[in-house]
């Protein structure tokens, strides 16, 4: 089991350090905790506008969020257990030739990625932040209980994710009733009850009021969940071929007025038939928009001056651009190098691709609208939304290519995606509290997508293409 893990490790190390040299990865978390440490220093400025107690359930629902839109492990199937990087063999596809089951390689699996995004995430923020606390005249302490409470949070969304996941790849029926039955009653719980739906995960608890209770509730739910999904997850299916109808003619025929209309079709295929499908948009998309939306309605009322809708659409076009990660999971340029095609190409393709699949976030968007009634705001969300999603994307590709998933991991490529991210977004809530229809000026972004964008293909041309 231990050997297991240690190699897995290893592994992941060597695959990003062959990527990016290993100190640009080492270098990673630095940038998170410097990132943090910055941001902490602004907490005298906020404090006037929300509480600490108020700051610290944001960032541990953030952490919920985390966990929630990387936990789908249920839906990938045969990806973690085959090649994840298309040639290459992977430890995880040990249980093919070796004599190791796949449930146990899963476990292993499911604990290397928590090592992972501990190392990588949870304890550079902790780390910042704990920086700052003297500077800041908070006290040290909350440091420790914060490495303890954010840990659980992410654990708890990631075991949520994963078991959700599990279910749908299992039964869409019974996952759509389990999801009512949760919407019914925190919606019953709150209102006949009065109570807080957002304070009552235990993690949160704990960090109000410390109790050993509520570690062993927060850590008996990661395992419980956690152990259901691994026990129950699917990587064959009942029948022993999966087996298509060639529909590739009958796409490219629907999106015949797409110049790249191959591509799309390509993309849809490669999307629908592998593990869990559209189901990947639904849980890194869907579900995280759902408590964004809650934490919105909730602190936004504390800031009067802003408007729920347009925040939730800022946020909504910087989450959509994980669409475009998810068409460039197991795509890469290697599969098309013995075709006359340039990678400008193959990236034009997974962006006209990527409009389409952006639709389904308008509708969100619309949805949202038409059942809060804020339809006054609409115009400058739907506005706000295009120009965010698109400038976000136009930084990926320009940053990351084809390989955003992987390459976000350098610490330089990150600190470059946060500085070119971070100001437009602040611009933009910051335009929004002056006035709302001042965001009908935001198709200026356009310009500077558009320019990023062809930047891109010349670059990601020139570029030597590896295989990951």
């Amino acid at each position: 089991m231990f050997e297991i893990l240690m190699s897995m490790i290893k592994e992941e190390w060597r695959i990003h350090s062959t990527i990016f040299s290993g100190m640009k990865f080492f270098l990673f978390p630095f940038v998170i905790s410097l990132f943090v440490f910055l941001v902490s220093l602004l907490f005298s400025i906020f404090s006037s506008i929300i509480t600490f107690n108020q700051i610290a359930l944001l960032i541990h629902y953030l952490f919920v969020l985390f966990g929630l839109s990387v936990g789908a492990f249920g839906l990938l199937g045969r990806e973690i257990m085959n090649r994840r990087f298309e040639q290459a063999s992977m430890i995880a596809y040990s249980s093919r030739t070796l004599p190791l089951s796949e449930k146990r390689i899963l476990l292993n699996f499911f604990i290397k990625d928590i090592i992972y995004y501990f190392l990588l995430w949870i304890l550079p923020v902790v780390v910042g932040f704990a920086i700052a606390s003297p500077i800041i005249s908070v006290n040290l302490n909350y440091s420790f209980i914060l490495l303890t409470t954010l840990t659980l949070s992410f654990l708890i969304g990631l075991s949520i994710s994963f078991f959700l996941s599990t279910i749908y790849v299992h039964s869409m029926k019974l996952l759509i009733g389990i999801l009512s039955l949760t919407i019914i009653s925190g919606v019953f719980t709150n209102r006949y009850f009065h109570t807080n739906v957002m304070e009552l995960l235990p993690s949160i608890t704990f960090f109000f009021n410390p109790s050993m209770n509520l570690i062993i509730a927060s850590l008996a739910i990661v395992v419980i969940l956690s152990s259901f999904s691994i026990f129950f997850f699917k990587v064959d299916y009942a029948e022993k071929k999966r087996m298509f109808k060639n529909h590739f003619n009958v796409l490219s025929n629907i999106f015949r007025f797409n110049k790249y209309s191959i591509f799309i079709a390509k993309d849809i295929l490669d999307m629908n038939r592998s593990g869990g499908g559209m189901g990947k948009i639904l849980f890194s998309l869907l579900f995280p928009l759902i408590i964004i939306w809650l934490m919105l309605s909730i602190f936004l009322k504390l800031l009067p001056t802003t408007n729920t809708l347009i925040m939730f659409s800022i946020f909504l076009g910087v989450m959509s651009s994980s669409i475009y990660n998810w068409l460039t999971e197991f795509d890469l340029f290697t599969a098309y190098s013995f075709l006359p095609i340039k990678t400008s190409e193959v990236i034009k393709g997974k962006l006209n691709t990527y409009v389409l699949l952006n639709i389904i976030s308008l509708i969100i968007l619309i949805v949202v609208a038409l059942v809060t009634s804020i339809l006054n705001y609409l115009l400058p969300s739907i506005a706000s939304f295009i120009m965010v999603s698109f400038y976000s994307l136009a930084v990926t590709v320009y940053l990351t290519g084809l390989h955003p998933n992987i390459l976000l991991y350098d610490a330089k490529i990150l600190l470059a995606y946060v500085l070119l991210i971070s100001p437009v977004l602040l611009a933009l809530i910051f335009l929004s509290v002056l006035n709302p229809f001042y965001l009908l000026m935001s198709p200026l972004l356009m310009v500077l997508s558009i320019c990023l964008i062809k930047k891109s293909f010349k670059k990601w041309d020139d570029w030597e293409q590896q295989s990951f």
